[in-house]
């Protein structure tokens, strides 16, 4: 009996989520994460496509499966952050922004979420200071 490859259901599920069609690209990584559930990746990607579809408690549920996996991957904590602005807990996703920009100084996502975030909060010259680093 041949073994699953679990990166075959990512890279699929990636393609899918890259050409916006969300319920397939679940499908896909809801297979990857069946063959290796320890594939924070698949968790990622799902996430994104469950936040795509308005499924927001699902996606964080992924975010959050993700970063347990792995806590170095920087763009989870803005996809989360995303989670939080949507329902405007800003100081949580300001928080989660920070964690992104500490794992990785360069993350312009990270800035121009955190720089928005902060304008929300009237923090406008640190909002400033982020959409400036951003641009960098």
């Amino acid at each position: 009996m041949r073994k699953e490859n679990p990166e075959f259901y990512l890279r699929i599920g990636l393609e899918y989520l890259q050409d916006e069609k969300h319920e397939g690209a679940i499908s896909f990584l809801n297979s990857a994460i069946r063959v290796d559930p320890n594939l924070a990746e698949a968790y990622q990607f799902r996430g994104i496509a469950n936040f795509a579809l308005g499924n927001y408690q699902a996606a964080l549920d992924d975010y959050n499966t993700a970063l347990s996996l792995d806590p170095n991957l920087e763009m989870v904590y803005v996809f989360r952050a995303l989670y939080f602005i949507e329902i405007k807990l800003y100081h949580v996703a300001i928080e989660e922004l920070s964690s992104a920009i500490n794992l990785n100084k360069h993350c312009a996502e990270a800035y121009f979420f955190r720089g928005g975030c902060k304008g929300m909060v009237n923090d406008l010259k640190g909002g400033t200071f982020d959409i400036m680093a951003a641009a960098q």
